[in-house]
C-alpha cells in the first residue's frame, strides 16, 4: 500500500542564510543547472575576491544530482506498472477526500515519492548521494506527469494522474540512486572544479542552500531565480576599463592623440581599481593636452 506522510529532506542539506521568502512554491530553474529550488531557499551570490575561498568548502550535491539524473536517465526510464496504480489509487482517492484543503497531483505524487526515499535513504550504500538523488528524481518525474495548478479537479481522476506519476518516480529513483552513486564522488570533484573556475572565469558563483549552483550565465541564473521563486540577487559581476589611444605623427615630427576607445572587461582583482582609474584619466589627459596642427 501506497503511503502519503511527507518527511521532508529538506533538513539533511545545509542552509546559507541571505534570502527568506514565506512562500514555498518549487520551480526547476534550466538556467541555473536544472536544479529544483523553493521560494523559502537561501541564496547568495559570492564575488571572486571571496569565492575561490567558499569553493573549497562548499556543497555540490544538488548540481550533481541535477547532473547525473540527466546522465542516468536512458537506464532509468521506466513507467508505472498496472498493479501499482491500482494500489495507489483507493488510498489516494480516500486522503484526498479526507483531506482539510486541497493538493495538486504534483503535489500527491511529489509528498508520496518523498516518503518512499525516506526509506530507500536509510538503507543506501551512499546516503548522502540517495538523500539528493532520490527527491530529484521524485521532482523530475512528478513535474513531467502530474499537473500543479488542479486543485479543483475532482479527487478521483487527480489520483489517477497523481498515482502514474507517484508509481513511476518511485520505480525511477532506485535506478537512478544506484547509477548516480558509481559517479558520485567523482561528480563532487569536478563540480568544485568547475565552482572554482566560475570564480576565475564570470567573477564569482551563485550558492544556494549552502551549495553550488553550476549556472552557465549568473546573470541568467539570477534573473530566472527572481521569476521563478521571488529570490532577488544582486549579481555585481567587477569589470575594468581598457583605455586603447592610438597616436599619428604630425607633419613636424609631434605626436598627437587620433582616436580613444574603451573595452569592458572583469576586473582581475579587487587591487587593479586604482590601476585603472589611473589609465582611464591618463586617457582623458592625453586627448586634452593634444596640440594644434
Amino acid at each position: 500500500m501506497m503511503r502519503y506522510s511527507f518527511k521532508s529532506l529538506l533538513g539533511m542539506m545545509p542552509v546559507l542564510a541571505i534570502v527568506t521568502i514565506p512562500t514555498v512554491a518549487e520551480a526547476k530553474l534550466e538556467s541555473c543547472g536544472n536544479i529544483f529550488l523553493s521560494a523559502d531557499a537561501s541564496c547568495e551570490f559570492h564575488k571572486k575576491q571571496e569565492c575561490v575561498e567558499s569553493c573549497k568548502v562548499v556543497s555540490v550535491e544538488e548540481s550533481c544530482a541535477a547532473q547525473l539524473y540527466t546522465t542516468c536517465e536512458n537506464k532509468c526510464s521506466t513507467t508505472a506498472t498496472t498493479e501499482c496504480t491500482q494500489t495507489c489509487s483507493p488510498v489516494c482517492v480516500d486522503q484526498c477526500m479526507a483531506s482539510p484543503s486541497p493538493k495538486t497531483s504534483a503535489k500527491i505524487c511529489r509528498d508520496d515519492c518523498m516518503a518512499d526515499c525516506n526509506s530507500k535513504c536509510a538503507d543506501a550504500k551512499n546516503p548522502s548521494c540517495c538523500a539528493k538523488a532520490c527527491p530529484y528524481t521524485c521532482d523530475r518525474k512528478c513535474e513531467d506527469r502530474c499537473h500543479d495548478d488542479d486543485e479543483s479537479v475532482e479527487c478521483t481522476p487527480k489520483c489517477a494522474t497523481a498515482c502514474d506519476g507517484t508509481c513511476t518516480s518511485t520505480t525511477n529513483t532506485a535506478c537512478q540512486v544506484e547509477c548516480q552513486t558509481t559517479q558520485w564522488e567523482s561528480c563532487k570533484t569536478t563540480t568544485r572544479e568547475e565552482c572554482t573556475k566560475s570564480c576565475m572565469d564570470k567573477g564569482g558563483a551563485i550558492v544556494c542552500n549552502g551549495e553550488f549552483v553550476n549556472a552557465s550565465n549568473l546573470k541568467d541564473c539570477a534573473a530566472e531565480l527572481s521569476a521563478q521563486v521571488s529570490i532577488d540577487l544582486d549579481v555585481d559581476v567587477d569589470v575594468d576599463i581598457d583605455t586603447h589611444v592610438v597616436t599619428s605623427t604630425a607633419k613636424n615630427g609631434a605626436k598627437k592623440a587620433t582616436s580613444f576607445s574603451c573595452a569592458l572587461a572583469r576586473t582581475p582583482s579587487g587591487g587593479d581599481g586604482a590601476l585603472v582609474a589611473f589609465a582611464a584619466l591618463g586617457g582623458a589627459l592625453l586627448l586634452r593636452r593634444r596640440p594644434r596642427s
